[in-house]
């Protein structure tokens, strides 16, 4: 039952501070060990009277680790600012000494072959805490060490009988860029005398603000794409542990009181069993009574989903766990004014620490049947497994290997089967190869995770969602790939099992050429190579059509886009310049040949007017007010952390009086850009019509229409007649359906145009989020990307708006002066995973100034 241990610590709670409180404040009444040094102690003031900095809280974790012999702390990951990710894991002194032991046991439930004859009876459960994924959400870090005191240093049989049957997993801070970024900002502009105005610039970080990591991404959506260090780590770390309870606390609007999980039942994605969410229903039964001893208001069931498996509450549940999310109200400072009174930040971490303990009572009484459930689940997902139709998924890009080593790398990082291929195979016109296709099992424990990365959605339960509706990898990496149907070919294809992937080796295959060197751009990572050489002084020339040419005694194919560096028309010797295209294979990891001659056995020759000449793109974003910081991160990532390439990056207002003359290309995301003046538009206009190329995303294009620096009309979503009558009850459901909720469109691209190179199949998968739509532009080859008739591949679409995008222009060039402006309507960086359509982005850069 709830409330078996907590009872007078809730009781003590029935008042509001308004004053310095001390730590019985946020923990039970018990005795501590000396030896170890409370939150206030250690920091020289209570918690709640500042927002603690990720660097303290580190130093905190550190020390209790130190200090405690129930305690052990490791780093599992670095941010991109190198600070690093901890996981304290707290339990009694004896299961420290057998942790590992522990965990083997453990981890063996998750095995349906052995799983069975295990006696969970004695076994610990394991919970994982944690705390602040979004960086301005503090009063999730400023509960961890409190938690993590309690555990550590507090003495009494409750705790022992806890520590005994429990392996507790802290995470103190699991964005710990964000979480620095914001104490910063808040403690800074904190008076002695609390504001609690919401007007006060306390609570109004700067744009882009400290939810996100240093790149500007929402590290709750990453659990599944896992292209963050803060996610790759944290997954791994997962799997080494997969814990029977894994909590996300964080923070939501003032006015707010608390959620918890379950979310609204209609919305919990089909994978997830019935049984799960029961569970995490039984859980929440002791939040609920924790909260009412103490008259703090909350509530289970509504506004929030279990649909994305991207999240920190989503994916435990898709891996036999119970995930639960923590919503509460925030301050954003230290004293804040809502609708239901003054509100200080001691009395959110307060609440963090009331549902952190009220978890560990339920894992600890709900022990055997979660560690029952973790056993089922797997046993379970054998068995639906053995109903499917087919026997396995089989993918893979035969021309671009850096895609396909990001998918497998993903894959094999949520420890899904993936096996190389013994042969190759044709299904439905597609060949596949060992080297460039891989196989995926259905008969696997986690069939469950690999059916959502593979299989496509089209039918929903209910309109809401609070993220995506879909994230089909192959869709999102632009992979061929089908399913085997026949056990007897999946037998004959299987091969080993991929246990880590490698990235690809670059090299130039071949010996030194005083002629030419030529690289496909199919490959991922060929604008990597590119940036490298111009960046080293070469020149560099582009095949604007296909030709079939002799490298190393053999007749090769090369396609649109290929990349040329003549040898004789460098500055650097023929020496060299192959010890630069050297590097740049193994820089990139392509592949690079040599070539002796000019003259092409078809198509166009070396020396014809067919190649032009590329410019190395220097590049500016606009960013600051009014514009999208997501799209803006994601842009800055892919050109750092991918292709090496520098970007500058502006407040939007600055173009009012800088010097363009230095940069070739300006890219513009999605917003108002309302603090460009009419000095700022002349500017720009100038700019491109003595050449520069504007890349411009999303909405950015509504304002270069409206300043009439670009042709562009747009379509309005289809009216749809409103009926006369419905229940008022009804309203959020209704408005909130009208939508296009992050769905994947077909798209017909042209493999000829400079913005399709590097491109095989005429048809490209495109994620979209809401419904900008634009009519094809005037000239025939000004719409290089076109949405398809029927264009819905997977995911939610209102009815009314299920064919709006259809045969509209998903990119558009216009011309102006000697210059273009490049209109992407949708974004084709999304989250740093939809690897299929970065190249659009990177040809608009590289052979904007060639259309």
């Amino acid at each position: 039952m709830p409330g078996k241990y907590f009872t007078l610590f809730f009781f003590l709670f029935v008042f509001k501070i308004n004053a310095q409180v001390d730590i019985n404040y946020f923990l039970p009444e018990t005795n501590y060990d000396a030896g170890i040094p409370s939150p206030g102690e250690f920091l020289g003031y209570q918690i709640g009277e500042w927002h603690m900095s990720h660097t303290l809280l580190a130093q905190y974790m550190n020390l209790i680790a130190e200090r405690s012999d129930r305690a052990i702390i490791y780093e599992y990951a670095r941010t991109y600012q190198h600070r690093p990710l901890y996981h304290l894991v707290i339990t009694s002194e004896e299961n420290q000494r057998n942790l590992e032991e522990i965990r083997r046991s453990h981890l063996a439930l998750t095995d349906p072959e052995i799983s069975g004859n295990i006696d969970v009876s004695g076994m610990p459960a394991i919970v994982m805490m944690g705390y602040g994924v979004h960086g301005n959400e503090q009063s999730s870090h400023n509960a961890a060490p409190l938690v993590a005191y309690y555990l550590a240093a507090g003495r009494g049989e409750e705790i022992d009988e806890m520590l005994d049957n429990l392996v507790i997993i802290i995470d103190p801070s699991l964005n710990p860029d964000g979480q620095e970024r914001f104490a910063g900002w808040v403690n800074r502009n904190k008076s002695r005398t609390l504001n609690s105005d919401p007007n006060n610039i306390e609570f109004h970080d700067v744009w882009p603000g400290s939810r996100t990591n240093h790149y500007w991404f929402d590290l709750n959506r990453d659990w599944l794409p896992v292209q963050h260090p803060e996610s790759y780590g944290r997954i791994k770390a997962y799997h080494t542990w997969m814990p029977n309870i894994n909590t996300d606390h964080h923070e939501f609007g003032s006015d707010a009181t608390f959620f918890f999980q379950p979310g609204v039942p209609e919305r919990v994605n089909p994978l997830t069993p019935q049984r799960t969410d029961d569970l995490t229903l039984e859980v929440a039964m002791y939040h609920s009574e924790a909260f009412d001893r103490i008259g703090q208001l909350y509530y289970l069931q509504q506004g929030f989903d279990d649909f994305y498996y991207g999240k920190g509450s989503t994916y435990p549940d898709i891996h036999g766990s119970i995930g639960i999310l923590f919503e509460q109200a925030s301050t954003r400072g230290h004293r804040r004014e809502t609708i239901h009174g003054i509100m200080d930040f001691a009395e959110t971490v307060r609440n963090q620490v009331i549902v952190s303990l009220s978890t560990i009572e339920a894992a600890l009484n709900m022990r055997e049947t979660l560690l029952n459930h973790l056993r089922w689940f797997y046993n379970n997902a054998m068995e639906d497994a053995a109903a499917e139709n087919f026997q396995a998924w089989i993918f893979g890009d035969p021309y671009d290997h850096g895609k396909n080593f990001h998918l497998l790398d993903i894959l094999c990082t949520h420890n899904i089967q993936v096996h190389e291929l013994t042969g190759s195979v044709s299904l439905n016109g597609a060949t596949y190869n060992p080297g460039t296709a891989w196989v995926v099992p259905v008969s696997q424990p986690q069939y469950r995770l690999a059916s959502t990365i593979f299989e496509k959605v089209l039918e929903f339960e209910d309109s809401l969602f609070y993220d995506v509706s879909t994230w089909t990898k192959p869709l999102a990496f632009n992979v061929q790939y089908d399913r085997v149907s026949s056990s007897r070919q999946l037998n004959s294809l299987m091969g080993p099992r991929v246990e880590d992937p490698e990235p690809p080796a670059g090299i130039v295959e071949g010996t030194m050429s005083n002629n030419a060197y030529l690289f496909r751009w199919d490959d991922y990572y060929a604008p990597k190579a590119l940036y490298f050489l111009q960046n080293k002084g070469l020149r560099t020339k582009v095949a604007t059509g296909p030709f079939t040419i002799s490298s190393n005694g053999q007749r090769m194919e090369f396609s649109y886009g290929t990349i040329m560096i003549h040898v004789n028309s460098q500055d650097q010797s023929p020496d060299e310049t192959y010890e630069l295209v050297k590097s740049a294979a193994e820089y990139a990891g392509i592949t690079i040949y040599p070539v002796g001659t000019s003259f092409s056995h078809e198509g166009i020759h070396l020396g014809s007017g067919s190649f032009s000449n590329l410019t190395k793109p220097e590049i500016l974003m606009l960013i600051g007010p009014g514009t999208n910081s997501r799209e803006a991160g994601e842009a800055w990532h892919l050109l750092d952390q991918r292709y090496h390439m520098p970007v500058t990056k502006v407040d939007a207002d600055r173009i009012n009086s800088m010097d363009l003359n230095r940069y070739n290309v300006i890219v513009m995301t999605s917003g108002g850009y309302n603090t460009i003046n009419e000095a700022g538009r002349a500017s720009l206009d100038r700019w491109i019509r003595s050449g520069g190329t504007v890349v411009a995303f999303g909405t950015a294009n509504r304002w270069l229409s409206r300043h009439e620096l670009a042709d562009i009309e747009f379509i309005s979503p289809p009216n749809q007649e409103e009926p006369d009558f419905l229940p008022y009850s009804s309203r959020s459901q209704y408005q909130g359906a009208r939508r296009i909720s992050g769905s994947i469109f077909e798209t017909r691209i042209d493999i000829s145009h400079p913005l399709g190179y590097g491109y095989r199949n005429e048809r490209l998968p495109y994620y979209v989020t809401g419904t900008l739509a634009a009519r094809p532009a005037s000239s025939p080859f000004a719409n290089p990307l076109m949405f398809a008739e029927n264009a819905l591949m997977s995911g939610y679409v209102w009815e009314h708006y299920l064919n709006h995008l259809d045969n509209s222009a998903a990119i558009l060039v216009n011309p102006r002066g000697r210059g273009n402006i490049i209109s992407f309507t949708h974004n084709p960086n999304f989250r740093a995973f939809w690897f299929g359509t970065n190249k659009l982005f990177a040809n608009s850069l590289f052979f904007g100034r060639i259309l």
